[in-house]
């Protein structure tokens, strides 16, 4: 049986030395999450997951009144209701393969 390190071999895809800026629209409202995995919407602080720490986000208006979706460059990840008195991230629980 042979073992993985037999295996390998070195990928024939060049990989960038820096990956390229992330770019939203600019009616998008973007955030940087901070330390910790928090953000500011509206003046309160709301958690998003900690994988997100330093990387932009965007605030994208839905097509429900006050609800915005949370946007990591064309991925849905969450939705916050701002007609809430706490402002909390509702997970996705479907992705379309399309924004």
């Amino acid at each position: 049986m042979a073992v993985p390190a037999s295996r390998y071999q070195i990928s024939r895809r060049a990989y960038p030395a820096e990956l390229p800026a992330i770019e939203y629209d600019p009616t998008d409202q973007v955030r940087r999450v901070q330390r910790d995995g928090w953000i500011s919407v509206r003046g309160q602080l709301v958690r998003v997951p900690k994988a997100f720490v330093g990387q932009p986000l965007a605030l994208r208006p839905t097509q429900t009144d006050g609800r915005v979706d949370l946007v990591f460059i064309t991925h849905r990840v969450g939705q916050i209701d701002l007609t809430q008195p706490t402002l909390r991230v509702q997970p996705v629980t479907h992705v379309s393969e399309h924004l």
